[in-house]
């Protein structure tokens, strides 16, 4: 619930709530792995990794580590 529901507010607020989701998303899929949904986990941290890109890609200083953050989950 509390992924669809930062999902809505990134969508209709991206420069407010994306990071959000992004985070949500980071934790989902460490939480998802610890469990051993494996795969659902590399999902949301798939999609974590795609909004971190598009976020640095923009302010490379701000979301750099956000990104980091990110890739390193899918390792």
């Amino acid at each position: 619930m509390f992924r669809s529901d930062c999902r809505t507010l990134a969508e209709a607020n991206p420069d407010a709530y994306l990071r959000d989701l992004v985070g949500a998303l980071n934790n989902l899929s460490v939480r998802l792995g610890g469990v051993g949904r494996h795969e659902e986990g590399l999902a949301a941290v798939e999609e974590a990794v795609g909004h971190c890109r598009t976020l640095a890609g923009a302010s490379p200083h701000l979301f750099g580590p956000a990104l980091q953050r990110s890739l390193e989950v899918t390792a």
